[in-house]
């Protein structure tokens, strides 16, 4: 099922797309179809997430006092519980691979902060003429 709508569109992107189109040799209607479609898709979600923000909820929780005990080192958490700690990263993966396996388990750096800013810079795309 499918809705018929109008758009419009500043010439500047029409011209654009209508050259893109023409060397895809498609047409220019399917262009922006597959575009819009494209942008709407959903990713793909971990059926676990819930448990890991369940984790992560923990993990905010025992952060001041994880800071006492264990600032600097890599901590384990599962089930809202402190399994386990490793100033080395790797060797606590392994246990926590060994002890916990298929079970959810947050691993993480104790910091000041109980949370590490992301950023991500995003690509620009552009096509030659």
């Amino acid at each position: 099922m499918s809705t018929q709508i109008l758009l419009n569109i500043p010439d500047n992107v029409y011209s654009h797309a209508e050259k893109l189109a023409a060397k895809m040799q498609r047409d220019v209607s399917d262009l922006f179809l597959d575009a819009i479609v494209r942008s709407y898709a959903p990713f793909p979600v971990d059926p676990r997430r819930g448990a890991m923000n369940q984790e992560v909820a923990a993990y905010k929780l025992l952060h001041p006092q994880l800071v006492k005990s264990h600032f600097g080192q890599y901590v384990a958490i599962t089930n809202g519980q402190l399994v386990d700690s490793d100033p080395d990263p790797v060797a606590l993966l392994r246990r926590v691979r060994q002890n916990f396996p298929n079970q959810v388990v947050l691993r993480r750096k104790v910091e000041i902060n109980d949370t590490s800013e992301i950023r991500v810079n995003h690509p620009r795309i552009y096509t030659q003429p």
